[in-house]
């Protein structure tokens, strides 16, 4: 019985070292039994956020209805005019360019600063399975004018665009961005890290499918 109660207790030992030394390694309270940690500098960072490309964030979808027609006279539009009524159906998309990022160290204590450039709109897309001509009037004698059908798109664009900007798509991109890009750094075991975004700026270039 002795034996026995000798075995448990040696037992019982053994297990509470292991259980203090895994404890103190995980905090590296014992010079040389430290638990690897990884650590991370403002390259590594920037590499892991740079994998992400462009990270597009939110989606917004449109419908609106486009008029174009030939400007002219009233008895001439009736003449030569042509009118089209288009039923246009797309969306908008906006997100972050991640090759724009900066990452500096904090100014104080020992995390990093992740800098991310202002959203922007990434695609402006008509469907054209969804998108049709609802109306079509021309004037008795008005020729065949097949640009009115590519302005009426291109204006149908336009509108979306500014309906997308009108609704805060931008503001909620920034949103969303900071929110994907937290959970991305949280993942890949990044702590520490301030994310701000650089202010917009008015140059900006608009994406060819949105013009």
């Amino acid at each position: 019985m002795k034996r026995l109660i000798a075995i448990i207790t040696t037992l019982i030992t053994i297990v509470a070292v292991v259980v203090i030394t895994l404890l103190f390694a995980s905090q590296c309270i014992i010079p040389g039994i430290c638990a690897a940690k990884s650590t991370f500098n403002a390259s590594t960072i920037l590499d892991k956020v740079q994998n992400l490309s462009s990270l597009t964030t939110t989606r917004y979808s449109f419908s609106t209805i486009v008029t174009v027609q030939s400007d002219m006279p009233g008895l001439l539009q009736t003449l030569y005019g042509q009118k089209q009524v288009v039923v246009a159906v797309g969306y908008i998309t906006a997100g972050i360019d991640m090759t724009q990022v900066q990452v500096q160290n904090a100014t104080v204590g020992d995390g990093f600063t992740l800098t991310l450039p202002a959203p922007t709109l990434q695609d402006c897309i008509l469907d054209e399975g969804k998108t049709y001509i609802a109306a079509l009037e021309r004037g008795i004698f008005a020729p065949s004018n097949p640009t009115i059908d590519q302005e009426s798109r291109r204006f149908a664009v336009q509108q979306l665009r500014q309906s997308a900007i009108d609704g805060n798509i931008l503001v909620e991109a920034q949103t969303q961005a900071q929110v994907a890009v937290s959970d991305f750094l949280e993942l890949v075991g990044v702590p520490n890290v301030q994310i701000d975004f650089a202010p917009a700026s008015p140059n900006t270039p608009l994406p060819e499918s949105c013009v």
